[in-house]
């Protein structure tokens, strides 16, 4: 009888000390990690932004964004997406923090996922409050066209901009890829960056209610997850899918996966969607310049275009002798025309541009690994570290 008493005191103890080492752990990892790194955050919808965060949400500033603060002064200020977000890369490794801490001054991180365009130009209105020396405003031709496109003709508060757009004839610039395609083929691709839900997400799973909990409410699991658990479902499954859909590409060349499709389909200008937002762009951008008149305001703001990792290693797989499926060569096309095109646009208003597609090409060829090993289009922290030199140098000239 002492003998089984001395067994469930010892497991007692041991549970005790399982659950308090957990908590133990729970509360370093609320300490020593941003909340932004670790939980989701829930975004609000917004009639002017389409959604926004609420202030101080999931470890977010009193605005919203990716801060620890969005008190005092900002000499810099970075406009952009969830490239400009960091999503996929702890806070300290996003574009902007980055930054900072190479100009060794504050730099304000202004990105969400979804943004494009329009929300650029809103947040540039809302920035010039607080008088900072530069903005960057960082284009992703990934997806911007698409989001312009889609907030003239879903959010009430923009569907003035489509409007009085006039001819589109000056869009004829953009020549054509002539590489035959197969639109079905060439657009369709499964991407899911949460790959976890190809095995768990079930209607009523209870595997998928416990994981969905803890991803919300411990730092630990969540923590866990992010850094072991979805790495691996990225690795053997995600890889093992997308090789089976055909608007994906893979190649052992470089540890990431292509999704030109993804590409073709948010940059064709074929497709009336995207002519609508490169057409909203361009307003958008001397919309900007009538913001920034005077020549002191413009040489304030910078603008970047964030290349597709398709389009950096584009030259690289060419050079390893790779053949590239035609949507692929047909999304590089279209963004390296759009690109120019963009380009053209942005000067011609008066501003001065930043080239950071040139120095991301060159460490790709040297075999610079500058995106996950996943269908995950932002960059890693080494992607985003070249990204931020280049900024750095060219705001110190």
């Amino acid at each position: 009888m002492d003998r089984k008493k001395e067994i469930r005191r010892n497991l007692f103890l041991l549970l005790l000390s399982l659950l308090i080492g957990v908590l133990v752990c729970e509360a370093i990892v609320r300490l020593v990690r941003p909340a932004s790194d670790i939980f989701p955050a829930d975004p609000a919808s917004d009639p002017i932004m389409g959604i926004r965060l609420q202030p101080f949400q999931s470890g977010h500033d009193g605005q919203g964004f990716r801060n620890t603060t969005a008190a005092g002064h900002f000499p810099i200020v970075c406009i952009g997406d969830s490239m400009i977000y960091g999503v996929g890369v702890a806070r300290r490794y996003a574009i902007p923090q980055q930054l900072g801490r190479l100009l060794n001054q504050p730099v304000y991180n202004m990105g969400l996922g979804s943004y494009g365009p329009v929300q650029y130009y809103q947040l540039l209105k809302n920035s010039r409050q607080t008088h900072p020396q530069k903005t960057i405003i960082a284009f992703y031709l990934g997806n911007d066209l698409l989001d312009a496109s889609e907030m003239v003709t879903k959010q009430d508060y923009w569907k003035g901009l489509a409007k009085d757009l006039g001819d589109d004839h000056h869009l004829k610039d953009i020549a054509s890829c002539l590489t035959p395609l197969d639109d079905h083929i060439a657009k369709f691709v499964y991407q899911d960056p949460n790959i976890i839900t190809i095995r768990l997400k079930r209607p009523g799973s209870l595997i998928w209610q416990v994981h969905s909990y803890l991803r919300l409410h411990s730092g630990l699991y969540a923590l866990m997850y992010e850094g072991w658990v979805k790495p691996f479902m990225e690795r053997f499954f995600e890889q093992q899918v997308h090789r089976k859909r055909p608007g994906a590409f893979y190649t052992p060349q470089v540890d990431t996966i292509f999704t030109p499709g993804v590409n073709l389909s948010d940059m064709d200008p074929g497709d009336p969607k995207i002519r609508l937002g490169l057409l909203v762009t361009q307003r958008v951008v001397e919309m900007m310049a009538q913001l920034q008149k005077s020549p002191q305001d413009k040489d304030s703001l910078r603008f970047i275009i964030l290349p597709t990792k398709e389009n950096v290693y584009y030259h690289y797989l060419k050079s390893q002798k790779v053949t590239l499926p035609p949507q692929y060569e047909c999304a590089v096309h279209y963004e390296r025309e759009i690109t120019r095109w963009l380009h053209n646009l942005i000067t011609a208003n008066g501003f001065r541009f930043i080239d950071v597609f040139t120095r991301m090409e060159q460490a790709a060829n040297q075999g610079a690994l500058l995106y996950h090993a996943s269908s995950d289009a932002h960059p890693n922290i080494a992607g985003n570290r070249i990204i931020a030199q280049i900024l750095a140098e060219a705001l110190k000239k």
